[in-house]
């Protein structure tokens, strides 16, 4: 890592959330991971921001180090209220949020209900709205035997990712557990996943904001004709395709989606 990050904490809605303190002066960055991920997904895209504002990453609830929500409160919405706290604890009137999957519903929901609170937002590889149910996932284990493991199965969901960053992810995704390591987040997100039942194409359209639309030319979860649609409704966007990624762009091109962040948000 060219950057250790430092870490932080927060209460929001009665849990304690973590981050992740990469540097940077200026204007806060704060960038949302997907469902089952983590901070630390921004490893080698956050560093190459600091040089345009402070960046953070957020576990959101449910995720990392941060709290599981005992009630499972895991909608889009409980996740945008949490950055109220987040945010205030930054310290700053204004941020430019950066939202991968489900961070970027997340990320899209707080501009919608704060628009003059976010100066720039950029969406990753999420459509505003799906056609499978909230419990129609693809199985993926709960634990795994070896850290060995853990590194294979991220390279099979992450086959474009350099080593470096299958072992970040294998490190900071699982904790000791059962005998061997466990995935690190609620199990909740193994049988369901709460935001395939958002709508967001509204709140999308509604958007004043300069936004920026990130669409992986590999992914499985926005195709190329959703993707043209979210830029045709956009307000103020722009729409920047990313070759040779699939879902988890930070992960598996981060030079590249770094490079898009830096023009947007300079």
């Amino acid at each position: 890592m060219s950057v250790v990050p430092a870490h932080g904490f927060v209460q929001a809605g009665g849990l304690r959330l973590h981050h992740l303190d990469f540097g940077g002066k200026g204007r806060p960055i704060v960038c949302l991971h997907g469902v089952c991920g983590h901070a630390w997904m921004w490893n080698d895209v956050a560093p190459q921001l600091t040089g345009v504002g402070r960046v953070t990453s957020l576990d959101m609830r449910g995720h990392g180090d941060s709290q599981w929500s005992p009630a499972h409160e895991y909608t889009t919405e409980d996740h945008a209220s949490d950055l109220d706290a987040v945010l205030a604890d930054l310290g700053a009137e204004e941020v430019d949020l950066v939202g991968l999957s489900w961070g970027g519903l997340v990320s899209m929901s707080y501009a919608a209900r704060h628009p003059g609170s976010v100066r720039r937002l950029v969406i990753v590889d999420v459509p505003p709205s799906f056609t499978q149910s909230e419990t129609d996932l693809l199985p993926r284990p709960a634990a795994f035997g070896t850290h060995d493991e853990v590194v294979e199965w991220e390279r099979g969901a992450n086959p474009r990712a350099s080593e470096e960053m299958l072992q970040v992810m294998a490190r900071f995704g699982t904790r000791p557990g059962g005998g061997g390591l466990a995935r690190k987040h609620d199990p909740y997100f193994l049988q369901r996943w709460p935001f395939r039942s958002d709508d967001r194409w509204a709140a999308l359209e509604s958007l004043e904001l300069p936004v920026m639309l990130v669409h992986a030319e590999q992914s499985y979860v926005l195709s190329a004709e959703v993707a043209e649609r979210m830029a045709e409704v956009m307000r103020n966007g722009r729409l920047v395709r990313v070759q040779n990624s699939g879902h988890h762009v930070p992960v598996e091109n981060p030079g590249a989606l770094a490079e898009a962040l830096t023009e947007f948000l300079s």
